[in-house]
């Protein structure tokens, strides 16, 4: 394995596309090459890079600095058409892909479904709870050892399964019973999943397994030539050993990545996997040239990085090199602290107010579109908020918290609930929202009564009639027409629900319609364990906002990322360890509280955390291109945080003031900061005429069958259930298309040939041998009734002929689309036939279908043919008047 450091902004993307364009040149087709990033950003990203790369080699003969070898253009020509197919994908993705090519080998279903986390989750969640029934009988073996107080362990240690393959109980009786437990709940999970539906985390584990197989692997070893991993230093332990067992297979593979940048520990990411090929493989020397950052902000990121290393905070100097830049600007670095004896709240308000100052000041050299606010805790944004609305400057929220803990989701979940069920907390909670508009004293009357809800269709029976038109909404319609009903009809009092909400939560909830629309859930049970299982997640957040303006988001939302004006505010904030129901140690032991080695992992695990805040600060710091502004709250003189190791390096507040064009150091005392000013109104703008203009649905859809239209029935034509697959046909359909079949066709159901066409039909195979028959028998009767009138009733021979005429006729705002039996010329006289296979005569049912057939050749022909029903069963041709055909026109055309 050949391992690459690629420090911030060193064209860690740029040489990876060279490094294919090496490998397409050198005869390694690009079919052949696996390339694996963290994100689907990041991969299609990636994709994209390597197309506009081939194409230059193609136009140009060289891309940056790799130049093509005329001979070598057929290679890349190739390339360019292998693109869209090539792998170039997520972890997950690529695993996912391996194992569906070795899937009969592993035992899996080659077409197995992936869920998400939260449904893996809810699954997990379920198997706990009906083992948590079935122990309460005391003679299961678990009886007396699954409890209720295991459940917030067990679900933290199943979130946690990226981390080991196995998970062992570290010594003490209370850590083998929550593994037995564990193990347990664990097995009844994945037979529930069984070989056809995976979770990422199952997915790994299936990768696990997949590279122990021999077979699986010689296969994986003809299908790719070489794998290329970036962004390695995000790796969970799994995953890592999946990599690691590739390579120990023969598999050639290159992974670039940063330990300066590994700050996902809380999605499992462990830098100790990158560190580890580090040592087991062989080290290619480091990307050390920075494209991004001007030529201050790299002075300032090598002192930073490398006085991080000397003191072992985050990372080692072998992980640190340093960096050269090539950019000719200078740019600029400032520096601001805020001092005072306050709470640092309040010192926190004063530096936000710094901050908003400076980058209004900013503002000349930088628009506000391009700068972007970092900071280390979304505790941090309301301070912001509030220093950048003082000073009137446009801003955006990037990344919130919470999403489906926000109120006005919560709003909607209590009221899907109420009305599946309007009893309990949900009601408590519908009443208060906007729904119910009640307030504490009314809502305490209802709920502390002996019938709340027959008390609240008494005392209050405007908010009982809109429960029960919730009620009924949500029993009768599917969950997104529930939601749908919630969010848009105005029946609180003549407004909606959206007319009580901010632009920040009609976003939220436009977004949370748009998800439920795309994956609809098949009953509201189903969406409410969703709904409740995502307000769990802690990394869900708000909704992006629309608009300009500083972009305020965190340094996890800002990895990847870059802007020519970067702050990082409240560098004072104290790093803040979550307490965790266990922790766990190496090889994957796990300790309960009061067991012996608890207090050693939680030691152990805080030392990881604390190692990951310093590089989370060199993340922050290196998103800047061109401006850095960094600013600190000192309580006392005693800086905390980040600040605190800024102060250890010479860049605190007790360093010297700096006045500089490249290079600025402030600090500040406190002083009291002035309430927020609200922003004066604008004028409301004109109405304009159309505003108040209401558009009519069309009382038919864009597309429409005129054969689904009768005078007793007007429903649309159902859409086909994919998942159901076709409508099987009832005797009477049969009956009906191999009659017109065979009439469009000119067969005779005397010829041989011609019947055993008619019975080899589709329509003819879900009838068993003696239905077919029988089917048969009777199309052979209507046919010989048809043939009796040709020459007859039925002209023959004609001029001109044309059986199954397709036909579509603009009408209104509808689009009329059929096909005619029969349309022919005999003479001067056109004729325009429907076959009739009715056992009774009913002109009038097809009426305005006639119409439509007429209507459409008049348009398009300029002829009026004569029409008529053939009624096979009888022999009988029933021709229909004009009048008659106008009139079915206008009457349906009117309604």
């Amino acid at each position: 394995m050949k391992v690459r450091v690629a420090s911030a902004g060193t064209g860690k993307t740029a040489s990876l596309v060279l490094r294919y364009l090496e490998l397409i040149a050198s005869g390694t087709p690009l079919r052949r090459i696996a390339g694996v990033t963290f994100t689907r950003k990041a991969a299609d990203e990636l994709r994209v890079r390597v197309g506009q790369a081939v194409e230059e080699v193609l136009a140009q003969g060289q891309h940056l600095g790799f130049v093509a070898d005329p001979a070598g253009r057929a290679r890349f020509e190739e390339a360019r058409l292998e693109l869209g197919g090539a792998t170039l994908s997520t972890i997950h993705g690529f695993m996912a892909q391996a194992l569906r090519l070795c899937a009969p080998l592993l035992g899996l279903d080659p077409d197995f479904s992936l869920m998400g986390d939260w449904e893996a989750k809810a699954i997990f969640e379920e198997e706990w709870r009906s083992l948590l029934y079935l122990a309460a009988d005391p003679e299961h073996p678990l009886h007396g050892l699954a409890t209720p107080e295991l459940g917030e362990a067990l679900l933290f240690l199943f979130d946690k399964r990226s981390l080991a393959e196995t998970f062992q109980p570290a010594p003490g009786e209370a850590n083998e019973r929550l593994i037995r437990v564990y193990q347990s709940v664990f097995a009844a999970y994945e037979k529930r999943l069984g070989s056809n539906l995976l979770s990422p985390s199952e997915i790994e584990r299936r990768a696990i397994g997949m590279v122990s197989n021999r077979r699986a692997v010689e296969r994986l070893l003809e299908r790719y030539r070489v794998m290329l991993v970036d962004e390695f230093q995000d790796v969970n332990p799994l995953q890592g050993e999946f990599f690691r067992a590739l390579r120990d297979a023969g598999m050639p593979m290159e992974v670039v990545g940063d330990p300066k940048q590994s700050i996902y520990a809380f999605r499992d990411a462990d830098v100790e996997v990158f560190r580890r090929a580090r040592r087991e493989g062989r080290e290619l020397e480091p990307l050390s040239t920075t494209y991004r950052h001007a030529g201050v902000l790299v002075r300032f990121l090598n002192r930073l990085t490398a006085e991080l290393a000397k003191r072992g905070l985050g990372f080692a100097p072998e992980e640190a090199p340093s960096v050269t830049g090539v950019r000719s600007e200078v740019g600029k670095l400032e520096l601001h602290w805020v001092e005072g004896d306050v709470p640092m709240d309040e010192l926190r308000r004063f530096e936000a107010q710094v901050l908003a100052e400076r980058l209004r000041a900013l503002s000349s050299r930088v628009p506000l579109s391009q700068m972007a606010v970092l900071v280390r805790s979304r505790a941090s944004f309301p301070f912001l908020e509030e220093a950048l609305e003082r000073e009137g400057l446009d801003y955006v929220l990037l990344q919130g918290r919470g999403y489906y803990e926000r109120q006005e989701i919560r709003d909607l979940y209590h009221a899907l609930r109420v009305g599946f069920d309007p009893s309990g907390l949900s009601l408590a909670a519908w009443l208060r929202s906007p729904f119910g508009q009640m307030g504490l004293a009314d809502l305490e009357r209802v709920l502390t009564s002996e019938a709340p809800l027959s008390t609240l269709e008494l005392v209050y029976p405007e908010v009982w009639g809109r429960l029960e038109q919730v009620r009924r909404r949500v029993r009768q319609s599917a969950p997104l027409e529930a939601l749908k009903f919630l969010l848009r009809e105005p029946f609180i009092g003549g407004r909606s629900y959206l007319d009580f909400l901010d632009s920040r939560a009609r976003e939220n909830v436009d977004a949370l319609l748009f998800e439920v629309a795309r994956r609809p859930p098949r009953d509201l049970e189903v969406l409410l364990e969703r709904l409740q299982m995502l307000s769990r997640q802690a990394e869900a957040g708000d909704v992006p906002q629309s608009g300009e303006g500083i972009q305020l988001l965190t340094v996890h939302a800002a990895k990847g990322l870059e802007w020519p004006l970067v702050a990082v505010f409240d560098l004072g904030r104290m790093n803040s360890p979550r307490t965790q129901p266990l922790y766990l140690g190496e090889g994957g032991q796990v300790a309960l509280p009061d067991t012996g080695c608890f207090e050693a992992f939680r030691e152990q695990t805080r030392a990881r955390e604390e190692e990951e805040s310093y590089r989370l600060l060199y993340v922050a710091a290196s998103r800047a291109r061109d401006v850095l502004v960094m600013t600190g709250s000192v309580k006392e003189g005693k800086p905390t945080g980040w600040a605190q190791v800024l102060a250890e390096i010479g860049f605190g507040p007790d360093a010297p003031a700096y006045q500089r064009p490249d290079y600025l150091h402030q600090t500040w005392r406190y002083r009291p900061v002035a309430e927020v000013r609200p922003r004066p109104v604008a004028a409301p703008p004109e109405i304009p005429e159309w505003l108040e203009a209401r558009f009519h649905p069309n009382p038919y859809p864009p597309l429409y069958s005129p054969s689904a239209l009768k005078k007793e029935e007007a429903a649309p034509l159902p859409l086909p259930d994919l998942e159901e697959g076709e409508e099987i046909p009832g005797r009477a359909r049969a009956v009906g298309t191999l009659v017109h079949y065979a009439i469009g066709q000119n067969w005779r159901f005397s010829n041989p040939d011609h019947y055993r066409n008619l019975e080899a039909q589709e329509v003819m195979f879900p009838f068993d041998p003696d239905e077919r028959q029988s089917i048969m028998r009777e199309v052979g009767e209507l046919l010989e009734r048809y043939e009796a009138l040709l020459g007859d009733g039925l002209p023959w021979p004609r001029e001109e002929d044309y059986p199954e005429f397709p036909m579509a006729l603009p009408l209104g705002g509808t689009v009329w689309q059929g096909v005619i039996d029969r349309l022919y010329r005999v003479g001067e006289r056109w004729i325009l036939e429907d076959y009739k296979t009715d056992h009774e005569i009913e002109p009038s049912r097809y009426h305005f279908q006639l119409a439509l057939y007429r209507e459409a050749i008049r348009q398009a022909w300029r002829v009026d043919p004569e029409v008529r029903l053939v009624y096979l069963r009888c022999g009988e041709i029933v021709p229909v008047g004009r009048e008659e055909l106008e009139a079915a026109l206008r009457e349906v055309d009117g309604g």
